[in-house]
């Protein structure tokens, strides 16, 4: 009996035992799975650390591509015009690739990460730096009442595709840290604004990439993480999947990858279907801003590059098209991953860390602070938390989400509009927009404003220009569609220049008492002030970067007219000749428009950095804008012509003398 029992309180231990080892290994693997997959840890230190490499990672990116940007369209950048990296070409403070997104965190600090996508819209639609394609149209429409995310919508802008949100949502990941659903909703918050389906998720992998750089150090594992972040069945995630595909195959030859890509997304119109029509298909012209050909060109940087810091950002440069935004873009991910203390002294021993970036009030130390307070705000709004670890460290904790992308879109069958609307209110808050939307009037009674001496003169003068220009501008409007909103700066443009020289007409009473450069002078400024007007109603009533472009091009045409005029004055022999004088005009307005547009193009070089002259493109376009000059001067000739008042005008204009 006692045998028995023991047996069996020996069969029982063991039992127990066995029961308590299955358990134990389970309960464990168990608490280990929870800490693994529930949340990750990183200290505030540690983050701040990869963030500033971020930031610097963008800098140098586009501070070392820029001088290539478009320059290769279509081919490889070869290795001899690769420019040489010098440690002060990280103070890229004027590049819109960095102070754009700026504008987003400077909506965050100030609203917070509940901002309306509406508020957002005004604090871009403000803005004052010089904008193009999405970027331009998106700010554009918003100027014109078209709310977000309406003003990104392919019903209003051609664009929608383009690059855009993509070179400015590196933000989005860094303010997010392991937080894929926070970066999805930056997009649909900002990248609204001025993208679309592709051009939308272009931006959210981007931010995909930074976002998972703070966990991850490997370019394959990172591009794959971001992979998820965008929907599956779009083009942009094909182009990835596609890179991948290719880097496995021929992990040694980049360049047979780009090729493919080549073939696939910039020469196949099946996946250029909303290009962008500024170039769009042009034959033999290579041109794209699509944001999926640049978004696989900064995949290669990263698969192919090994992570090495000059090889990612040196491959995402040579694969050419948008070379400063797709290098930036990859650089920034990859240097992440790195941390600042651990970065090439070459990239960050010229750092300036007092200029301001530029429209932007932050200087890099202020940059740096912004970023993590709001990383602090978007970890805590997520569930996440800041505790002191064990070492007395503060560090975030994160929860582990799965990334839930944003609905599939594409901007070749795009869906519905929003029925989002600017209030009354609203509206307001939009500086310029009532001179924007007025700038014709304004014009009116600036030039009514010379009859005070002209009674006899009837306004037909000043209104038959300003009839024809706006009804010829309304019907390119309802043929072409909403979306040509930049017909209206060309508009607005040469109504001011007919008002100018309706002014001009009408002080013809005036002018012949001057000496010949008095008048010609006097001519000048009075063109110049009714052009300001008109220019301010471009800029939405604002000075802004974009003025200066408009101005050179507005001098270019001002003086191309007055030199021609003046040259007709003298060639007519100063004598009344309706015949010599009218052909004397059509020829030499194109002539002196050539070199005006020649002019103003060496102008756009110095201060813009513009490449070399497109001159059939020069051409054409002095050609177009002597016909408008001759179609507004005839008017004023052909009531010249009928009106003794006039005609004497006219001829005391070309005579200049005294005829008192």
């Amino acid at each position: 009996m006692n045998t028995n029992r023991t047996q069996q309180s020996l069969l029982k231990q063991i039992f127990i035992i066995t029961i308590i080892l299955m358990i134990i290994p389970t309960a464990l693997s168990a608490q280990s799975s929870s800490n693994t997959l529930t949340e990750r840890r990183i200290t505030v230190d540690e983050y701040r650390d990869k963030m500033m490499a971020g930031w610097i990672g963008q800098m140098v990116g586009v501070g070392w591509g820029a001088p290539t940007e478009f320059g290769f369209k279509g081919e490889i950048i070869p290795d001899d015009k690769i420019p040489e990296w010098t440690p002060k070409m990280v103070n890229v403070f004027n590049q819109d690739d960095l102070y754009v997104e700026m504008t987003f965190l400077k909506t965050l600090e100030d609203y917070g990460f509940d901002v309306s996508i509406k508020r957002a819209g005004i604090d871009f639609a403000n803005s004052g730096y010089m904008l193009w394609h999405a970027n331009r149209v998106g700010r554009e429409n918003l100027l014109k009442g078209i709310a977000p995310p309406n003003s990104g919508h392919p019903q209003f802008s051609t664009h929608a595709d383009d690059i855009d949100y993509q070179i400015e949502a590196d933000f989005s990941g860094l303010i997010a840290p392991g937080l894929p659903n926070t970066v999805i909703a930056i997009g649909e918050k900002f990248g609204r604004i001025m993208n679309y389906g592709d051009g939308l998720y272009g931006g959210q992998f981007v931010g995909g990439l930074y976002a998972e750089a703070f966990f991850e150090d490997d370019p394959a594992k990172l591009v794959s993480a971001a992979l998820k972040y965008i929907p599956e069945g779009s083009q942009y995630a094909e182009a990835i999947r596609d890179v991948i595909k290719w880097h496995t195959e021929q992990p040694d030859d980049w360049q047979a990858t780009w090729q493919l890509i080549e073939d696939k997304y910039n020469l196949n119109p099946d996946y250029r279907l909303w290009t962008c029509n500024e170039e769009g298909m042009k034959e033999g012209d290579l041109f794209n801003i699509d944001a999926k050909l640049n978004g696989a060109y900064i995949a290669i940087g990263l698969l192919f590059g090994n992570n090495n810091l000059d090889q990612t950002t040196v491959i995402s440069m040579q694969c050419g098209q948008d070379s400063d935004c797709n290098p930036s873009n990859a650089a920034g991910a990859l240097f992440t991953t790195r941390g600042f203390n651990n970065l090439p002294d070459k990239f960050i021993s010229g750092l300036d860390n007092e200029t301001k970036f530029s429209y932007t009030d932050y200087n890099f130390p202020e940059l740096i602070d912004v970023t993590e307070k709001l990383a602090t705000q978007a970890i805590e709004r997520a569930g996440g938390r800041v505790e002191v670890n064990s070492s007395g460290e503060k560090e975030f904790v994160i929860p582990i989400k799965a990334p839930v992308p944003s609905k599939l879109e594409q901007s070749h069958k795009p869906g519905p509009i929003s029925d989002m609307e600017f209030t009354k209110d609203e509206l307001k808050q939009i500086n310029g927009h009532w001179l924007y939307k007025y700038s014709l009037v304004f014009l009116l009674i600036l030039s009514l404003l010379a009859f005070k001496e002209n009674r006899i003169l009837k306004a037909t003068v000043i209104l038959i220009p300003l009839s024809v220009i706006v009804l010829v501008a309304e019907y390119f409007r309802v043929k072409i569609g909403p979306e040509m909103s930049s017909v209206a700066d060309p508009v607005i443009l040469f109504e001011s220049f007919a008002v100018g020289v309706a002014i001009l007409l009408l002080l013809g009473k005036r002018l012949p008492k001057m000496k010949m450069y008095v008048s010609f002078i006097g001519a000048g400024l009075v063109l110049a002030i009714v052009g300001y007007a008109g220019i301010a109603g471009i800029n939405e009533g604002r000075y802004i970067a974009s003025t200066q472009l408009t101005w050179i091009i507005f001098a270019a045409v001002t003086a191309s007219w007055l030199f021609a005029m003046l040259a007709v004055a003298f060639l007519s022999n100063k004598k009344y000749s309706r015949i010599k004088i009218n052909m004397l005009t059509i020829i030499l307005l194109p002539v002196f428009n050539v070199l005006g547009m020649y002019m103003a193009s060496l102008a756009l070089q110095s201060v813009f950095g513009e490449g070399p002259i497109n001159i059939p493109f020069l051409l054409i376009g002095a050609l177009t804008i002597g016909l408008v000059q001759y179609m507004i001067t005839l008017l004023f000739y052909i009531l010249s012509y009928n009106s003794k008042a006039y005609g004497q005008r006219l001829n005391n204009w070309f005579r200049f003398k005294d005829n008192s």
